[in-house]
């Protein structure tokens, strides 16, 4: 198989997904806009994952290129019902193409904290061998505000309804993010925009106070993380079965 990864800044990738998809044989292309890179054709790729970025849905003055995107996610959902997976701004991006509402938080949800999931999460395939509640990463101000048409709500937080959820058979937005390892803190903290807003929600300390809480829970989030995607990975198999 092989898996197509749009990247909006350098920092944010895979994260622990990757070194996954190299066990499990999957190829991975890579758009990086940061590079100025475009967009391929997706009938060539078996899944597209779409990460996140500081910017918003709407910030397309400054930002041309998310017009472009959110067409392209219309095709790749849509028109060739190819498995897709949004986290963070990749989930807003899905929501947003398909008909969806994103807006601003009342206040951002940035740390660690629990997710919940929806009773129709309880018996879905990406969900299957997952807790009801869990602990994960949260560093957004923006949120899905109302599903697209056909939307299924599977997991919210005390502060976003739309944690989880899923558009058909193989279409998914999820806002938090399980992709998160031992430096994502640190690594994620370079960019202006997003230690600003750890900073304003978790005080002038937050960066190593937040790097050492995600260390710390390391271990209970990741095997949630792995079965999230093989989850994942075992639906895209049966979408091309």
């Amino acid at each position: 198989m092989k898996f197509l990864v749009v990247k909006h800044v350098v920092v944010e990738g895979l994260g622990a997904f990757a070194p996954w998809c190299e066990q499990a044989g999957i190829g991975l292309d890579f758009v990086e806009w940061e590079r100025g890179d475009t967009l391929p054709d997706a009938k060539n790729y078996q899944a597209v994952w779409v990460m996140g970025g500081p910017m918003n849905v709407a910030d397309e003055a400054e930002y041309p290129w998310l017009v472009q995107e959110k067409h392209w996610i219309r095709r790749v959902v849509q028109d060739l019902q190819i498995p897709y997976m949004g986290v963070c701004l990749g989930a807003q991006l899905l929501a947003s193409a398909l008909g969806g509402a994103v807006g601003a938080m009342s206040a951002p949800e940035v740390g660690l904290g629990s997710v919940y999931l929806t009773q129709p999460a309880k018996e879905h395939p990406l969900w299957q061998g997952l807790p009801e509640r869990f602990l994960a990463l949260h560093w957004h101000g923006q949120e899905v505000q109302t599903l697209p048409p056909q939307g299924l709500l599977l997991a919210s937080s005390d502060h976003c309804r739309v944690q989880a959820y899923a558009v058909g058979a193989s279409a998914f937005g999820i806002q938090f993010h399980s992709e998160v390892e031992a430096h994502t803190v640190a690594d994620w903290s370079q960019l202006p925009a997003y230690r600003c807003a750890l900073e304003q929600g978790l005080g002038a300390t937050a960066c190593e106070t937040l790097a050492q809480a995600v260390q710390d829970e390391l271990p209970a989030m990741t095997p949630i993380a792995r079965r999230l995607f093989d989850n994942f990975c075992a639906i895209v198999q049966e979408r091309w079965a």
